[in-house]
């Protein structure tokens, strides 16, 4: 069978299919985080405009410093205590989706069809944490990925 034709079989337009809707999924998730990230150094940058006097809004580089700066600046003992109360919580809540961000966006994905014509999706992130490689792998299955999106959109 020629490259064609093979390219063109039943078979491999199913794979192609299932490839194409995992990455759609995927892309969708990386939109919503991406979304927030920006709306954390937009907060900031905004907080840093209008801070007291004397008073310190970090605004590092990494997007995981810039969700430690937001947490102090709109912590109990940050310049913004008092108006940051609601954010506070949905920082809180939005920093539950820090792990998988992280394997979403660095992790090697792999991807099976369920003998129902769904997909089973593993992301295999590895990662260094104090000098040692730490290896994480995560199972997906399109219905739990289905939720999933649905619960970032919502954060």
């Amino acid at each position: 069978m020629s490259d064609a034709q093979q390219a063109e079989s039943p078979q491999n337009e199913c794979w192609n299919k299932l490839y194409a809707e995992v990455n759609a999924w995927r892309g969708e998730c990386m939109h919503h985080i991406a979304t927030a990230e920006k709306a954390v150094t937009e907060t900031l940058l905004a907080l840093d405009a209008v801070k007291p006097e004397g008073a310190k809004v970090q605004l590092r580089h990494l997007i995981g410093q810039r969700l430690d700066d937001l947490a102090v600046a709109i912590g109990a003992e940050g310049p913004f205590a008092e108006a940051g109360k609601a954010a506070a919580k949905s920082l809180e809540k939005w920093r539950e989706h820090e792990a998988f961000r992280a394997n979403l966006c660095h992790g090697v994905v792999q991807v099976t069809m369920t003998r129902g014509g769904g997909w089973l999706m593993a992301i295999r992130n590895l990662s260094i944490r104090a000098r040692q490689a730490e290896t994480q792998t995560v199972v997906i299955e399109k219905a739990e990925a289905e939720a999933k999106l649905k619960h970032l959109a919502s954060d």
